[in-house]
């Protein structure tokens, strides 16, 4: 389904066929007659129902994904004409994704926090937590608080990633002579800008 923008009439393409060597379809795309639409992705080609389009009254939900859409393709045209973050997205393409279509994904996806390790803490300085968090193309940072049941906040700072252990690891800086009860907060960061927390308590 192709996602329509806010104020937008909803298109709707019903995927029929998909061939990669098909050599009466491979390479040409658009319409055919009234029914058929020819489209290209990558090395496939796919046959599909012509899209249905017209004034469909839309949920209030299907505006808010439209308007989520019009966002991603906003922020993948800027990331296009950043060479930094236009390389990063070229990485993670393929014969069938665009480095376009990873920014779009990457704009609609949120980064998530696996896991909470706080097994080697014991509230004193030089303690290792560690965090493993992920995100579809790149968590671009992760930081992590240690606060008091209350929420005041005793430390804070960085985490480093560690490519061989493949998680994020904080270093604590100040001793705690009671750790029960204290909460561990991370917040995790993506290249789009997207913020997710998670909590631990100890």
């Amino acid at each position: 389904m192709a996602a329509a923008a806010a104020g937008y009439s909803l298109l709707i393409f019903k995927p029929m066929a998909k061939s990669k060597t098909n050599i009466i379809t491979h390479g040409y795309h658009g319409k055919v007659g009234n029914q058929f639409v020819l489209r290209v992705r990558g090395s496939k080609s796919m046959i599909c129902a012509k899209p249905e389009s017209g004034n469909i009254l839309r949920s209030q939900a299907q505006i808010d994904q439209g308007r989520r859409f019009t966002g991603a393709v906003h922020y993948a045209k800027n990331a296009m004409n950043d060479p930094v973050k236009k390389a990063m997205y070229d990485a993670r393409a393929d014969q069938d994704t665009t480095a376009f279509n990873c920014a779009v994904a990457d704009f609609l996806s949120k980064p998530w926090v696996d896991q909470i390790d706080a097994i080697d803490y014991a509230g004193h300085t030089g303690d290792k937590i560690r965090v493993i968090a992920s995100d579809n193309v790149k968590a671009s940072s992760v930081n992590l608080s240690i606060n008091t049941g209350a929420g005041a906040e005793l430390e804070a700072g960085a985490c480093v990633f560690d490519q061989e252990g493949m998680n994020w690891t904080y270093t604590a800086t100040t001793s705690q002579a009671v750790i029960a009860g204290l909460k561990v907060v991370v917040i995790v960061r993506d290249v789009p800008g997207h913020v997710v927390e998670r909590t631990l308590t100890l």
